[in-house]
């Protein structure tokens, strides 16, 4: 079963969306009166008819979600104030007002820019009219009857801080269950809650105990530990929060919530839902035709220049394991030499014998990469995501490990931003977790941002 307060969350957005999907027809409908009956003896005439602008219902409301999304006005949380909701707002509106001039550049139709403007202003009012009635209806079909049942591992000062912070939050609290601790027995009670186990207790606990929320507040604890026990745990729903002292944040990556002014950071189900699945998927079929087409020119020029000074193929082809563990062939640019092992592990000096002088450079810019844009559209990758890996190293994954192939993989992730050139790529799995629990649109332009930056700056994979 959902939490409480995670099922209440759930429907209070599909409300929301219902919400705004009821705006853009009513108000695109009022901006159309307002522009051709009361403006229409100040404003010179125009060609378009209702139903040139009645078609661009479908994607206005798209781009409306996706800028409403972004900028956090699906959020359900009662600690937000008048002025944070008026700046996600004018963030959003300003969005929607970029994408919507984007994608009227990309068919080549001149909408009315003072329709535009109308419909902007128009749909403000009517947006907080009906968000306002219908989340009140969410909140009667859905309403919080009983906190989350949660468990807290740790020890000392960190889970003293977060205990007393649950336990200070406003009603309906926290159900605290107990404590897991690295030592059962060396602490009864800590800050009144009884220590109930230890952290590999979890996956018997939380079906026992029905938990809904998990908190990590030890200071001992790395980041691999914690994914072990995120991921042994099947339950799906459960909520898994980190206080950010223990955990690496990458600026920007996250979005920070506070418990009690205890500033934390919720890590998600790694099994995301249909509807984030079709934005990634559309996000992936968007970029990777437009960037064929951009790149096209330079790898033809790359392909020419393989063909006519390197031996073998300039395309180098190789299995590997996607998502499922289904098997696909991958592309790249052919930077090693051909007598070169076909799948030994991918050089991490910069002096490897294996690469040729081309493929150094290929490499260091990496557009050997740029065939797998073709991967990518085929389905078989995606923009962003864990890298493939090759079955050997697959066929030793460990129980917890494998559910790294829950996700389709991608061309770019968190491990090539932040530590591609010192460790092997399946010793960064741990950046795989933590983008498979967070990933989101926001999330994934961030990368693809951060990649453009990393290869800019030189430092591509060896």
């Amino acid at each position: 079963m959902f939490a409480p307060i995670r099922r209440q969350q759930r429907i209070f957005i599909l409300f929301l969306i219902a919400a705004d999907l009821i705006t853009v027809p009513l108000a695109l409908l009022a901006t159309w009166y307002i522009r051709t009956c009361w403006l229409s003896g100040f404003l010179p005439g125009f060609a378009h008819t209702i139903y040139t602008y009645l078609a661009t219902i479908p994607v206005l409301s798209v781009l409306w979600i996706a800028s409403w999304w972004s900028t956090g006005m699906y959020v359900h949380s009662s600690q937000h104030g008048a002025f944070p909701d008026l700046a996600r707002r004018i963030r959003a509106v300003f969005y929607l007002a970029v994408s919507i001039m984007a994608a009227s550049y990309l068919v080549k139709m001149d909408y009315s820019r003072i329709m535009l403007l109308i419909f902007l202003v128009i749909s403000q009012p009517v947006n907080i009219f009906f968000r306002s009635r219908f989340s009140s209806l969410a909140g009667k079909v859905a309403p919080i009857k009983e906190s989350p049942a949660t468990i807290v591992i740790g020890s000392g000062e960190f889970a003293e801080r977060v205990i007393t912070s649950l336990q200070k939050l406003p009603e309906p609290r926290h159900r605290i269950k107990g404590v897991l601790v690295e030592r059962y027995g060396t602490v009864e009670y800590i800050c009144g809650v009884k220590v109930i186990g230890e952290p590999r207790d979890l996956p018997r606990l939380v079906e026992s105990l029905s938990i809904d929320e998990v908190f990590f507040a030890s200071g001992s604890m790395n980041r691999t530990d914690m994914l072990k026990i995120v991921n042994s745990v099947q339950k799906e729903d459960i909520v898994f929060m980190l206080v950010t002292d223990l955990f690496e944040i990458v600026a920007g990556v996250s979005d920070l919530s506070s418990i009690s002014r205890m500033p934390v950071v919720e890590i998600g189900s790694s099994r995301k839902g249909n509807f984030s699945n079709l934005t990634k998927r559309l996000m992936d079929l968007f970029i990777s035709p437009v960037m064929i087409v951009v790149f096209s020119p330079l790898m033809a020029a790359v392909w020419v220049i393989l063909a006519l000074t390197g031996k073998g193929s300039p395309i180098f082809s190789q299995t590997r394991v996607g998502r499922y563990g289904r098997e696909f062939t991958l592309y790249k640019f052919r930077t090693m030499k051909p007598e070169a092992e076909k799948y030994e592990v991918a050089p991490v000096a910069g002096n490897d014998p294996r690469v040729t002088g081309i493929g150094k450079l290929l490499r260091k810019t990496s557009l050997d990469e740029l065939p797998q844009l073709f991967n990518v559209l085929k389905g078989q990758m995606s923009m962003v995501g864990p890298r493939p890996e090759m079955d050997f190293i697959v066929r030793d994954y460990n129980a917890w490990q494998r559910r790294r192939l829950d996700v389709k993989p991608g061309i770019t992730g968190l491990w090539q931003i932040m530590g591609r050139k010192d460790l092997p790529l399946h010793e960064n799995l741990e950046y795989d977790f933590y983008y498979m629990r967070n990933q989101s649109v926001m999330l994934d332009m961030a990368i693809l941002a951060r990649t453009v930056i990393t290869v800019l700056k030189g430092r591509g994979a060896y």
